[in-house]
């Protein structure tokens, strides 16, 4: 049960992040000489954290789980 609801908690997050970091971008389109804004690239690499090494780390353990089956 518990890990069921860390992952939902998780996917609320990451859409949560995806959603938020999509309306940044596009209140903030790029310009050619000036770096993204600070918020935005936050917001990224927290939606980094938050997809991509849950994500991996699940396929790690399923790859483990299904090496060690019969």
């Amino acid at each position: 049960m518990l890990v069921k609801w860390t992952l939902v908690a998780f996917g609320v997050a990451a859409i949560g992040l995806f959603v938020l970091s999509k309306v940044l971008a596009f209140m903030n389109p790029p310009r050619p000489q000036c770096p993204r804004p600070r918020l935005l690239v936050r917001v990224e690499r927290a939606l980094r954290w938050t997809v991509i090494v849950p994500f991996a780390l699940a396929v790690v353990l399923l790859i483990l789980a299904l090496a060690g089956s019969p």
